[in-house]
């Protein structure tokens, strides 16, 4: 296995989770010291804000990666030309932003709160733009830097508001500080340590029309990815209430939570993907990392069905008890997720910046139908059903574009990942529906499942033979 690319994985996957972590410890204080309506009206803006900040130039970190990673180029310039571009991007976005919010009913009532979330958009942007100039470098620790200290100090700004105010608007205001002191934090951190070739003799004029002309894909195919995880929220607070927003968004966040895992991975290979290099080097091989993120997925779905209770107890309290049936249905989307941020990698390495459009298309075309038909009559719990439809069906799209390009596609020892994934799924069944009957079953499927579970000791160690090998070959 690949040392750097593990060490790269851990230091970014221990930033995000960090970075993650105080977010959910925000949402956690929320959701104790805030009335249900308030932290409904709270989840509310900001999913609202997840969709349209995509909208806003959510596509340019990628291709700012891959701009980097291809032909290192002076950090500062390509910093403010990706500033510059977002805004771009964000100026007509504002405009969007208000008219879809007027469609809802709801301009009167949250019109305050759209200011501070288009600022919000713009500073937080320039943070993530500064984040993925330090990834395309492969410098992990100073891309974690960045990221950590945006959360920690939205989290502390947010702790202060609750203990006092609780005002809304006050709430959104922690993001945009916290965005804002990232953001500068950032682009001291890019000044002192960044690359400085100046070699390509591009001004910043020309990197802002190089970045808009090379990220408009990228884009569109993020924002419609963002509005198909994100729209269930706004459909159910605009067919049922605020309360149902929620119980639902609240076990949402844990399914956040775990895109630590592919999203530390994928940051670490990419920039070795798109320069064509780490084809072959153990874990930075598509296939390779797909069966590992594979088998992380199926440990996080027997972890939560186990204890979705106690996290659900422990982090929302027991208002939110019929939020336990929802995190056991959402963890399942990882399995299709997981293998999806693996396809999409791809498409982003082989600048196949369309498929991701096209095909988050048909995921969100998927998802709001479902949710139309199905919310009046299941409520929430529809929604964390179609989400699992959503990613099956957008990992089918994302297959189909892969076999266009010539991208990996299949996992290793696909047979067996399908084997422990049908004993899973019937060790979740016997234990979340069959009741304490049916233990013995659970624990057998669970065992075999186990042992069925495609790792080898291979994975971790180094035989001497390759060692010599790879010492030849270099």
């Amino acid at each position: 296995m690949n040392i750097a690319v593990l060490k790269g994985s851990f230091t970014l996957g221990a930033a995000d989770f960090s970075r993650k972590v105080l977010l959910a410890a925000t949402v956690v204080v929320c959701v104790r010291f805030l009335s249900a309506e308030t932290f409904g009206d709270y989840v509310f803006l900001l999913s609202f804000y997840q969709i349209f900040a995509v909208l806003g130039g959510a596509g340019l970190p990628n291709a700012v990666l891959r701009t980097v990673a291809r032909n290192q180029r002076s950090g500062i310039r390509v910093g403010v030309a990706s500033v510059l571009a977002r805004l771009v991007y964000i100026l007509p976005t504002a405009v969007v932003m208000y008219m879809v919010m007027r469609f809802f009913g709801f301009s009167t009532q949250y019109f305050p709160a759209l200011g501070l979330l288009v600022l919000m958009m713009i500073v937080r942007g320039a943070a993530e733009n500064v984040t993925f100039i330090f990834q395309g470098i492969e410098d992990q620790l100073n891309c974690a830097k960045v990221g950590v200290s945006q959360s920690a100090v939205t989290m502390l700004a947010t702790l202060a508001i609750c203990l006092t105010s609780k005002d809304l608007l006050l709430l959104l205001g922690a993001h945009v500080l916290g965005g804002a002191a990232s953001a500068l934090y950032g682009f001291a951190l890019l000044r002192l340590k960044g690359p400085q070739s100046v070699a390509s003799g591009l001004t910043i004029s020309d990197e802002t029309r190089s970045l808009l002309k090379e990220s408009h894909w990228l884009n569109a195919g993020i924002f419609l990815a963002s509005t198909y995880n994100r729209v269930d929220v706004l459909l159910l607070r605009r067919l049922l209430t605020s309360e149902a927003v929620a119980v639902y968004g609240a076990p949402y966040r844990i399914l956040d939570l775990t895109q630590i895992v592919p999203a530390s991975l994928v940051g670490t290979i990419l920039p070795s993907l798109c320069r064509d290099k780490g084809a072959d080097s153990g874990i930075s091989h598509p296939r390779t990392a797909m069966r590992f993120l594979l088998v992380i997925a199926f440990c996080l779905v027997v972890t939560v069905t186990v204890a979705a209770p106690w996290i659900t107890l422990l982090f929302f309290g027991r208002r939110y008890q019929g939020s336990v049936p929802v995190l056991r249905i959402l963890i399942w989307a990882t399995i299709p997720m997981f293998w999806n941020f693996m396809l999409n990698t791809q498409f982003i390495a082989k600048s196949f910046d369309r498929a991701i459009a096209y095909t988050a298309s048909i995921a969100l075309v998927t998802n709001v139908s479902l949710n139309l038909l199905l919310i009046p009559k299941f409520g929430y719990m529809a929604c964390a059903v179609v989400t699992i439809v959503t990613e099956l069906v957008l990992l089918g799209a994302n297959t189909y574009f892969a076999s266009k390009i010539g991208a990996i596609a299949i996992p290793e020892h696909f047979g067996r990942l399908m084997l422990t994934t049908t004993l899973i799924g019937g060790f979740c069944l016997c234990w979340c529906v069959a009741g304490p009957r049916y233990l013995l079953a659970a624990t057998t499927l669970l065992v075999i499942g186990v042992l069925s579970t495609p790792v080898f000791r291979s994975d971790f160690f180094r035989s001497p033979l390759a060692a010599q090998v790879v010492a030849v070959e270099r």
